[in-house]
């Protein structure tokens, strides 16, 4: 999880040493967050998988694409199946 506290982004940031696995969460995810916030556009999605993933174009919009399935399509569903059947606890 990346959402570690301010001290730990500071030390990571300034040392770039982790100590938690969420810290080294939060350094892969700090570059991903700054160039989404630099330019919010598909090709900017695009090029942060390709360079996590070290795969190619056909790939990424591959892998993307089943994604944006997954959430919009295959999570409701998902969902409406919890409320009508309950959830497993």
């Amino acid at each position: 999880m990346p959402f570690i506290t301010p001290e730990d982004r500071k030390r990571t940031d300034e040392t770039g040493a982790w100590k938690a696995v969420g810290d080294l969460c939060y350094m892969k995810y700090k570059p991903m967050i700054e160039a989404w916030r630099r330019e919010r556009r598909w090709t900017t999605a695009h090029n942060i998988f390709q360079k996590t993933f070290d795969v190619n174009d056909e790939q990424a919009a591959k892998t993307l694409a089943f994604l944006v399935f997954f959430v919009k399509e295959v999570m409701p569903y998902e969902d409406a199946k919890v409320k009508e059947n309950g959830d497993i606890l």
